[in-house]
């Protein structure tokens, strides 16, 4: 039945499975979306409209009366994001479509380079099992890539495209072909400029390796590739590439900010890797060291060396996992030879000849039944997933009372923010924590009751400094300052719902 499928309908065939399981998310679950989604459109929307980059921020009035400068590192991105917006009754069926397509082209890219021969037609049985072996855990890895609809998940098809530049790179393969790195560098300086750093990092551990010599060391082994000064070069080159934006070199610090400011906040994604906040990460690590340890072949180190980077980073920052799981994805697919000299050693032991044909028949039908039902699976669930909400949007009872109060200085929480500017509303701070000063972003913890020293006292504290004639607060963020507000004489609640609750001063 496989002998009459193309190798494109079979590569795209093995993206369906995991698409389908996406779908089935997004229509099951109103929490896949965020506020920053909305933020990256109403930029996207600003650049659309006046065709040029703003210079003071405009979607907070708090940042805008400061003077502060929102370095947009994906201002290409935002762009892509506010047009894919437009294609539904609401923003979602744009971020439906975003998520799918950058899933289906991380999946294109990672069977395609690293996926080749796959479940070809006249395999051995223990070849197509350690091909199955590989395809399910490929899969698994990219159902922890999922993320909301940010700039960052095509970059993880950028970031799978450099691993594979890098690769030819050290063996020597198509040398010109590693100079294509520069020219994606520049592409992902535009669509998501803050992770820039982690390809200048992956390049500069490539240098570290081919310094060193080459050895054996247990189940461990290093043997010579490309000589260190073409990474050095290609270093360079990568590094000029990045300043192909229209920040210049200043895109390089973002990261750093970024970093420095959410943890600052607390938020969750930038705290360091745990057992509570990333049991699959750690569960992950042991079972690679497990297959280490017991491999018979020696594991080389270049191929490890991206889950090393990766891995380092994720401990640093929980957020770092997505980038993991994209090396872990390549870090598979390239030791399925290994894997299938294993299987056909146990196949041989273990497998008794007249069940071999039959084995051999039912494994050419799994490929063909998975994909037909992942597909039919695909189309069911579509249009729930198109036609979901976002909890966090606000209702048109909210809308109505900010319409009605036309606050100049609402209060907005870290996470309420995106919601504020998708209703139309100017924020005081949002998700874009490289944007806003320390002060400001303790000052929105605080009265969002997510910090420790959010007590009353501090509470008046950050009312008397900046003077709020509406204070919307979220109630996914923290009761304790709904409950102040609600006591005092000199403010009067004027919406409560379900997740929000509106205060404005009395006349």
């Amino acid at each position: 039945m496989l002998r009459s499928v193309s190798k494109p309908v079979r590569l795209l065939a093995l993206t369906i499975p995991p698409l389908a399981a996406l779908l089935w998310v997004l229509g099951g679950s109103s929490y896949y979306c965020d506020s920053d989604y909305y933020w990256h459109i109403a930029l996207g929307r600003a650049l659309a409209q006046s065709g040029c980059l703003p210079g003071v921020d405009g979607l907070s009035w708090a940042a805008q009366q400061q003077g502060l400068e929102y370095v947009n590192h994906s201002w290409l991105a935002d762009w892509l994001l506010y047009r894919l917006s437009l294609l539904g009754a609401t923003e979602i069926a744009g971020a439906v479509v975003y998520l799918a397509g950058c899933l289906v082209l991380l999946a294109l890219v990672l069977f395609g380079l690293w996926g080749r021969g796959l479940l070809h037609p006249g395999q051995r049985l223990a070849h197509r099992l350690a091909d199955w072996a590989v395809i399910l855990g490929v899969w698994l890895w990219l159902r922890y890539t999922w993320g909301n609809p940010r700039p960052q998940q095509l970059a993880l098809v950028f970031f799978a495209l450099a691993l594979y530049l890098l690769q030819s790179a050290w063996e020597h393969l198509e040398r010109r072909r590693c100079f294509l790195l520069p020219v994606l560098v520049v592409l992902w300086a535009n669509v998501h400029g803050a992770s820039l750093p982690l390809v200048l990092g992956l390049t500069g551990l490539y240098g570290l390796l081919a310094l060193l010599p080459p050895f054996r060391q247990g189940s461990l082994c290093h043997r010579r590739g490309a000589p260190a000064r073409r990474f050095a070069l290609l270093l360079a080159l990568e590094v000029l590439a990045g300043c192909c934006n229209p920040y210049g070199p200043r895109l390089y610090g973002q990261f750093f900010v970024a970093d420095a400011n959410s943890a600052l906040v607390g938020v969750s994604e930038w705290q360091p890797a745990a057992w509570d906040n990333a049991p699959a990460f750690f569960l992950a690590m042991g079972l690679l060291l497990l297959i280490w340890l017991l491999a018979r072949r020696p594991l080389l180190l270049e191929p490890v060396a991206p889950l090393l980077l990766t891995g380092a980073f994720t401990l640093l920052h929980v957020r770092g996992m997505f980038w993991w799981c994209v090396a872990a994805a390549v870090f598979l697919l390239r030791q399925r030879p290994a894997l299938q000299a294993g299987l056909e050693r146990v196949a041989d032991r273990l497998s008794p000849g007249r069940l071999r044909p039959l084995a051999r028949t039912a494994g050419r039908a799994v490929f063909p039944l998975v994909t037909a039902a992942a597909l039919a699976a695909g189309v069911y669930l579509a249009p729930a997933a198109l036609n979901n909400q976002f909890y966090w949007v606000f209702p048109p009872e909210l809308v109505a009372a900010l319409e009605q109060t036309d606050p100049q200085r609402l209060y907005t929480s870290y996470n309420a923010g995106g919601m504020a500017i998708q209703a139309g509303f100017s924020s005081f701070v949002d998700s874009r924590a490289q944007l806003f000063t320390p002060q400001m972003l303790v000052d929105a913890q605080i009265l969002a009751g997510t910090r420790r020293q959010s007590a009353t006292w501090s509470i008046d504290e950050v009312l008397a400094r900046w003077q709020f004639d509406a204070v919307l607060l979220a109630k996914y963020d923290a009761e304790l300052p709904a409950s102040y507000f609600a006591k005092r004489s000199d403010w009067r609640m004027v919406y409560d719902g379900p997740w929000y609750t509106l205060f404005v001063p009395q006349n």
